[in-house]
Order: C-alpha cells, then sequence, then structure tokens
C-alpha cells in the first residue's frame, strides 16, 4: 500500500490478489483477458478510439462463458474496492480523530455544538446544554429494498475480508503472521469468486429480515452507547455526575423497521411473516442484551462487604436465589464477595430465559423477565448502588453503556411498522359493511382476504402484547387522501381487537402523489377536525406522525417540483399542528438515490422549513443504504453525528419565513420543470415504450434481488415484460419508484434526479436566474436541491448511454433520446449557472476522482450489458440458450450497480 495515495494502493493490491486468483480458479488465458479489457477500457475512457474499437470487439465477440468470467472478476472487483474505499473512510475519520482538537471540525457533533455556541445559539452551561438536547431523537427506519444487490452470504464474506485486512494493517505483525492473514485473505478472496452473484430463488420476507440483522449483530447495537458519549462530550457534560439528582441522557435512538411488515403491494408479507419477524428481531436483540450482561459479570469484579451492601441489591440477591438456586449456588462459589457479579450472572440467565419464551424455544422459562423496563429498573438499581459504594465512575461506565442499549431496543430490537395501501383498507371496510364473512379467504384486492387483513391486526396486538408496546404499534396508511382513509384503519382494528386495544395504535397517513402533496395541509386539517379522530389523538397524547413520500412524488412530477411540493407540505403541515396544538412528526420516506430523496441527509436537514424538525428525525433508511451507512461502526457513528449535528443546527438557527417573492419564483421554477419533465413521460403515448427499450427494466423486473414485486398489483399495475421479448411498453404510472430509478441508474442516465431543471432555469429571466444564484448560497433547501442535482449529473454519462439510445429503434424514439440530451446539456449549464462553477463537482473533489477512476471498468460492464440485452430481446421467449443469456444480463446489472455504487 502507497504512503501517499493508500487507497490506491489497496484497491491496487486486491485487484492484483483478484487476478492471481482468477489464474487459479480458470486459468492463465482468462487472467489475460481480464487485464487485457481492464487497459483497453481505461485507454477508450481517456478518448483513444482504437481502444475503443478494439474492446467493443473483443467483449462482442466473447462466448457466454468468457463472458460472465469478465462480468464476474469486474463485479467482485467492484465489491473489494468498495470494501476498501470503506476501509479509507475509516482511516480519514481516524486521522481527523488524531490531528484535531475534540470538535475542530466543524461537521462533526462537537464542532457544530462549538460553533452555535460562538453564535450564542446554544448554552455553554453542561447542565442548560443537557436540558436542550434532551428531547433529540434520531428514529432510522429500515426498509427492505428491491433492488439491493448483495446477498446475505456475500456481505458475511465480505465483513471477512475486511477484518483480515483490519488485522493486516497492524504495524506489529510478525512476518509469519503477515503471512498467514495473506494467505487467509486469498481464501476468503476464492471463496467469493466461487460465491453465487444471482440468488437462486427469490428471497422471501424473512430472508430480508435475517439479511438486516447482519448489521444489527455487526454495527447497530454497538453503536448505540457510542452516538451518547459522543454526544454527552459535544455538550461538555461530564461522563461522571456531579450532583445526586443529575441523570443520564436519555437514548437519541429509538430504531423502526418495514421488514417483513410493509405488506403494500406485496401479498408475501402476512400477519405470520410479521410475528415470526418479531420472533427473530426478539431472538437478536435478546442474544445481545445476555452478552453484555455476561461480560459486565466478567468485569465487574468489585469486592463488597456483605454489611455494606446496599437494602434493595440484597433484595435482588435474595431473589435471584429463590428464583434460580442452582445458578445462585454456582455464583456463589465463583464470587462469594463479588455481589454485583453474581447479580449481572443472574440477569444474563433470566435474559436467556426471557429469550427462550419469547422466542418459543425449548428450555427453562422460570424467572424470565416480562418487560424490558424492568431490565433498566434493575440497571438503575445497580448504578445508585456502585454509586453509594463510591464507583460513580463504575456507574457511568459500561453499565450505563448496557442501559441505554436496553432503552433503546428494549425486547424488539425496531419497532415493525405495518404499511397497507388505502383502497386496500377501503375494500375491507365495504366489505364488512356488506356483511363479509370476515374469516373468508376469497381475495376482496390482488392477493389479500379480509380475514388477512383482520388477523393484520391482530398481529400487530399480539406483537404488542408479546414483546413490548413499542414492538409495534404504528399503522402507516400509503396514498392517504381524506380523513376516510384514517378512519378506516380505526374501524378496521376495533373489528379485529376491540375499541380499547385499536385505541393504542397510531395511525400515519402517508402523503406521495403530487395532488396529495399539495393538499396535505388541507388534508391534515380535516382530519384533525373529526371529533372521532381527535379524541383517538387526545388518548395518543396529542402526537401525530405524517409520513412524505419521495419516490412517487418525483416519478410524477420530476425532481425540481416534487422537491417544492415536498417543502411546501411540510411547512403547511407544521402550521396546522401548531394551530391545533398537536406535536406533528415528520417522517421522510427517502431513498438511496438522487431521485428518491438520497443525498447528502443532513444537509436536507438543514434545508427543512422553520420550525419542522423540533428535535425529531424520523427516515427511512433502505437496502444499498443501510450497508453504505451502517456497515462499519465508526462510519455509522459519523452519520449518526452528522444527522444529529443537523438536527440541533436546524433548531437552533431557524430561519425566519422564506419570502413570498422567492417562494413565488421557486413556484415557476417547479411548474416549468415539471411541465417539461411530464411532456416527456407521460404526455408521450410511445414514451412508456421507449423507456422498456432504453433500459433493461424488462430484466430488473426478474432480478431475485427482493421479494416485493416491481409493480403494484392492487392499483391494477400489469407485469413488466418478460426479458427477451423485445421489451415492449410497460405502465409507467404503475411501475414502483425504486425499479424506475434503477433501471435508468443501469442505463448510465439518472434521468429521475435532474430532468426538468434545465428547461425550467433557461425560461426564467436574467434577473430571475441572478436571484436564484443569491439563494442558492444563503438558503439550504436551494442548495440542497441543486447540488443533488449536479450529483446526478454528474453520474450520468450520456456517451455511455447512447449505446443504450441504439437499442430504442422505433419511430419517434431518437427525437426522444434527442431531447434527453438536450436536456442534460441545459440542465449542467443550469447547474453551472446558479453555482458559479466551471465544472461539475468542482467543490466536492473526491468524489468526482471517485466517478473518473471507476468509470472505465463501470464501462466494461456496460458494454456487456447493452449488447446481451439487445442479443436476449432478439430471441424468442423458447429460445435454447435463452436462460444462460438473460442470467449473464443479471449479472451486469448486479455489477454495474456495485460499480455506481447505486440501486433505486
Amino acid at each position: 500500500m502507497t504512503r501517499s495515495n493508500p487507497l490506491a494502493g489497496e484497491i491496487g493490491r486486491l485487484w492484483r490478489l483478484l487476478v492471481d486468483v482468477l489464474a487459479e480458479q480458470a486459468g492463465a488465458d482468462i487472467r489475460r483477458l481480464v487485464e487485457r479489457t481492464r487497459r483497453r477500457a481505461v485507454r477508450a475512457r481517456a478518448g483513444d478510439p482504437a481502444a475503443r474499437r478494439a474492446l467493443e470487439r473483443e467483449l462482442d465477440g466473447l462466448d457466454d462463458e468468457r463472458a460472465e468470467v469478465v462480468i464476474r472478476a469486474f463485479l467482485l472487483h467492484f465489491r473489494l474496492a468498495n470494501l476498501a474505499e470503506e476501509r479509507h473512510r475509516v482511516r480519514v475519520l481516524e486521522a481527523r480523530g488524531r490531528q484535531a482538537q475534540p470538535g475542530a471540525t466543524d461537521d462533526t457533533l462537537a464542532g457544530v455544538i462549538r460553533t452555535l455556541r460562538a453564535e450564542g445559539r446554544f448554552p455553554d452551561d453542561p447542565a442548560a446544554a443537557a436540558a436542550a438536547v434532551r428531547g433529540l431523537r434520531l428514529h432510522p427506519v429500515l426498509t427492505a429494498h428491491p433492488t439491493e444487490a448483495r446477498r446475505r452470504t456475500a456481505l458475511q464474506a465480505l465483513g471477512r475480508v475486511g477484518r483480515i485486512l483490519d488485522a493486516r494493517d497492524d504495524p506489529r505483525l510478525a512476518p509469519a503472521a503477515a503471512r498467514a492473514l495473506d494467505d487467509k485473505l486469498r481464501e476468503e478472496v476464492t471463496i467469493l469468486w466461487r460465491t453465487a452473484e444471482v440468488r437462486p430463488t427469490v428471497p422471501l420476507p424473512l430472508d430480508e429480515v435475517r439479511t438486516a440483522l447482519v448489521f444489527f449483530d455487526s454495527t447497530l447495537y454497538s453503536l448505540v452507547p457510542s452516538i451518547q458519549r459522543s454526544l454527552e462530550a459535544a455538550i461538555g457534560k461530564a461522563p461522571v455526575a456531579t450532583g445526586p439528582d443529575e441523570e443520564p441522557l436519555p437514548p437519541i435512538l429509538r430504531w423502526g423497521s418495514w421488514i417483513g411488515a410493509d405488506r403494500d403491494g406485496h401479498p408475501g408479507v402476512t400477519a405470520e411473516v410479521t410475528e415470526q419477524a418479531a420472533r427473530i428481531q426478539a431472538d437478536h436483540v435478546l442474544h445481545g442484551h445476555e452478552a453484555v450482561a455476561l461480560r459486565l459479570m466478567q468485569t465487574v469484579a468489585v469486592t463488597v462487604p456483605q454489611g455494606d451492601l446496599d437494602r434493595l441489591l440484597v433484595a435482588r440477591l435474595l431473589d435471584d436465589a429463590e428464583t434460580l438456586p442452582e445458578l445462585d449456588a454456582t455464583l456463589r462459589r465463583r464470587f462469594p464477595d463479588e455481589p454485583y457479579r453474581r447479580r449481572f450472572g443472574a440477569m444474563a440467565e433470566r435474559l436467556r430465559r426471557t429469550r427462550i419464551h419469547l422466542t418459543g424455544a425449548t428450555g427453562p422459562t422460570a424467572g424470565r423477565y416480562e418487560r424490558a423496563d424492568e431490565v433498566v429498573g434493575e440497571l438503575a438499581e445497580i448504578q445508585r448502588s456502585l454509586a453509594g459504594a463510591g464507583l460513580e465512575r463504575v456507574a457511568a461506565g459500561t453499565v450505563q453503556d448496557f442501559r441505554w442499549q436496553v432503552e433503546t431496543f428494549g425486547f424488539h430490537h425496531a419497532e415493525l411498522e405495518v404499511r397497507q395501501h388505502a383502497e386496500v383498507h377501503r375494500a375491507a371496510v365495504h366489505a364488512l359493511a356488506a356483511g363479509a364473512d370476515p374469516s373468508s379467504p376469497e381475495e376482496i384486492a390482488p392477493g389479500v382476504s379480509l380475514a388477512e387483513i383482520l388477523e393484520t391486526f391482530r398481529a400487530i396486538d399480539r406483537v404488542r402484547t408479546r414483546f413490548g408496546p413499542d414492538a409495534a404499534g404504528r399503522v402507516v396508511v400509503s396514498f392517504t387522501d381524506g380523513l376516510a382513509d384514517v378512519l378506516d384503519v380505526l374501524d378496521l382494528a376495533g373489528a379485529a381487537i376491540g375499541e380499547e386495544r385499536a385505541a393504542e395504535l397510531d395511525v400515519v397517513p402517508l402523503f406521495e402523489s403530487a395532488a396529495s402533496l399539495a393538499d396535505a395541509g388541507k388534508v391534515l386539517g380535516s382530519i384533525l377536525a373529526d371529533a372521532r379522530y381527535r379524541a383517538h389523538l387526545r388518548g395518543r397524547g396529542d402526537r401525530q406522525e405524517v409520513m412524505l413520500g419521495y419516490s412517487d412524488s418525483n416519478k410524477e412530477s420530476g425532481f425540481v417540483a416534487a422537491n417544492w411540493l415536498l417543502w411546501r407540505a411540510q411547512a403547511a403541515l407544521a402550521e396546522v399542528a401548531d394551530r391545533e396544538g398537536i406535536e406533528l412528526t415528520l417522517f421522510h420516506g427517502r431513498g438511496g438515490t438522487v431521485g428518491r430523496g438520497g443525498g447528502r441527509l443532513d444537509r436536507a436537514i438543514l434545508g427543512q422549513p422553520p420550525g419542522t424538525i423540533r428535535g425529531r428525525l424520523k427516515v427511512t433508511e433502505q437496502g444499498e443504504v443501510v450497508a453504505a451507512r451502517y456497515g462499519h461502526p465508526q462510519i455509522a457513528l459519523r452519520h449518526l453525528e452528522l444527522l444529529a449535528g443537523a438536527v440541533i443546527a436546524a433548531d437552533a438557527r431557524r430561519r425566519a419565513a422564506v419570502p413570498a417573492s422567492d417562494q413565488a419564483l421557486l413556484g415557476r421554477l417547479a411548474t416549468a420543470s415539471s411541465v417539461a419533465y411530464r411532456a416527456l413521460v407521460y404526455d408521450d403515448p410511445g414514451f412508456a415504450g421507449f423507456f422498456a427499450r432504453i433500459t433493461p427494466i424488462d430484466v430488473l423486473t426478474e432480478l431475485r434481488l427482493g421479494s416485493r414485486p416491481a409493480s403494484r398489483e392492487v392499483r391494477g399495475a400489469e407485469d413488466a415484460p418478460r426479458a427477451g421479448e423485445d421489451a415492449p411498453a410497460i405502465d409507467v404510472e404503475r411501475l414502483r419508484a425504486i425499479p424506475w430509478g434503477f433501471a435508468w441508474a443501469q442505463a448510465r442516465i439518472e434521468l429521475p434526479g435532474w430532468y426538468g431543471l434545465g428547461a425550467a432555469v433557461e425560461a426564467l429571466g436574467a434577473t430571475e436566474r441572478a436571484r436564484l444564484a443569491r439563494l442558492y448560497e444563503i438558503w439550504p433547501f436551494l442548495t440542497a436541491v441543486i447540488d443533488h442535482a449536479e450529483l446526478a449529473l454528474a453520474r450520468s454519462d450520456l456517451g455511455v448511454a447512447r449505446r443504450y439510445a441504439r437499442l430504442a429503434a422505433a419511430a419517434g424514439d431518437a427525437a426522444r433520446w434527442g431531447a434527453i440530451e438536450a436536456e442534460h446539456e441545459r440542465s449542467v449549464r443550469a447547474v453551472l449557472e446558479i453555482t458559479g462553477r466551471s465544472r461539475l463537482l468542482e467543490r466536492s473533489p473526491a468524489i468526482a476522482r471517485q466517478i473518473v477512476l471507476r468509470n472505465p471498468d463501470v464501462d466494461t460492464l456496460s458494454e456487456l450489458q447493452v449488447g446481451r440485452l439487445a442479443r436476449l430481446r432478439a430471441l424468442p421467449s423458447d429460445a435454447p440458450g435463452r436462460d444462460d443469456l438473460e442470467r449473464l444480463v443479471r449479472l451486469t446489472v448486479s455489477g454495474v450497480a456495485a460499480g455506481l455504487q447505486v440501486t433505486g
């Protein structure tokens, strides 16, 4: 690894290892083919036409077997390069921590607090600072991603590679130990090479639950005390209490999950699946709690005379002896004068028995805990006992860490949030009103019966009863457009579990279409004006959550218009909530790509309307975003610190209302952009066929990446064409936003992240464009919008996309492609004019460099994809070899996704 560029050195080292493995596994000829392909791709990207022709000729002439080897080689190269980049990010973070004083980097949590204090916007006194952040809440919600392109097997294998590389970095390694690690690394890369990339079957919802829990086991559980300690250090709170009444900060993290609970358009997610998901989560979190309790049993080896023990601890030890006599005898023999070790040992056994009970495993359950707050209470007692014995530092250390973990995760890990389409609920209510048999399996909507809908509410109730009230209870209603949609939930829940239990549920309206976002404030006002619903809300503490969808609004209206609709909806919702005296939490349904609300989340937070944060951020974390943000503990901590800092700063710097004239300017920009976008996507009857021809959408809908269907059956969507059927037109309106964005990314166009911006800016006068440039400098919302469009434009590559455009040869397709090229040029010009820069990503050199370095390797996979896609579509559906060819195209999809680090 080179000292001047450790990232390039590590990527080079991993590439050399990979081609060595290739030579071992596939032969020296294959190694030469892969290396020759890469050299030609680099020269072709540098502008060498001869290299371009040679590359295209060789790739086009490869038989399927050799093409597969090339595809898999570059795919694995990207997997390893992505791991190297993750490790480099960690090195950078560690270097900053070593070189700077605490808080010296402005965007760290400590740096944000320091800056706010300098501005007079945050209290200097640690006690006042602690009070200021006591209500801070970050609420990530994990969702299954239909385009997450990595198998759990591959995730775990890459984790092993990362750990070997970490160990290999140790400068103290003896030569023999270094050689042993190198051999192990070669072994793991060999295993990765022989691991199938494309799943043999479509994953089931519970497979996705288990995949998400890979991150809980490796990162999320230990992350809780890390972010708490970071916040304490940032505000200057002493780690040890300075007074008897000083309480530790409450946990700022709360986790939610839709995985195994989101049934909108997914009939495979049933009541039984949701309950099984809860059991799987409980198994993981209780294993985690048990392991910590056992570790504390080993480490809190404090000797205290029996006569000096406080009354509560003595009572707990006596109860342990009575309830767990055999264990108590063992613990007394091992730790006769170490009461805290005996106490933690008993807690570990109680947690084990709790896990056995909650998961239905075989084993003893007597002495188990009934509720997680019992564990929290016992930990608080131990802390007071330790403090009373002069061991305040021990009480405030790892014992407090454990308390935060139990408070955060309970016995459930993440709250399972049930989502269902409003039309399904409406059909169920109508069926009940018509006297339908509640137990009938007959479908009332595609794939859904009345019996299943009612059973879903019973499952929610059973999960709450078994795992605790925080384990479930939110019902998210997709495509909410009025009061009836929330009342339907109360009616169905009442019919299933009774009105008293139904009153404990929270109904979360989801506004995602352009029309519903435009009317969001009005609709919320009508909901809150209803006497029945308002009485329900009073029972829930006058707290209302509203979800905003970033994906469908973008697909419907285009990037700029969707962002403006969302901004205005947030402002309107906050105004209604203030007027009605309710506590509003906005739940942001963001995805990974720019077109679905992706990008720098901390910057997007700062761009939200004044008064819409109020210390609370709830946001979805999807698919490949989960891996990128939570795959490594230090990167995960950095991500959460950025979010916490942005939330604190957004509240501390509550800006004045945006002037009406500036809002009007953005309104004109949004309208013009939407007109341009819809003229291409919806007003042209031939566009759907063009989209199906120019992108690999037909293959994406059959790729076994996620359990969820690509289209909403409940809304009458028809299946996308089967790959190899000449890609007939699909129903763009019914297609889910995720495969829509994935398809454009695969074709290297990234259209959802920028289309319409250029036409809208060009339609403005010179004075308005100048005003837009000034607003970009001072209005965080506009800054985030333009910066995200810049990123999407930089990631697009119309040179490669022209190869895909050749697949679209129907009447009018040339004009459609011409419109995309022209708008791309206008949009680049608009971004540069607004930002005052001379080239895209001028202020983000690291991202620009990453794109430049990756492009040649992605080009190889794109070339293989477009060539094989053309062949596939030319084959009859029953042609020999069609399945093998389709499998190759699927492999290129995974490879391009890994190279671009973007799916849907």
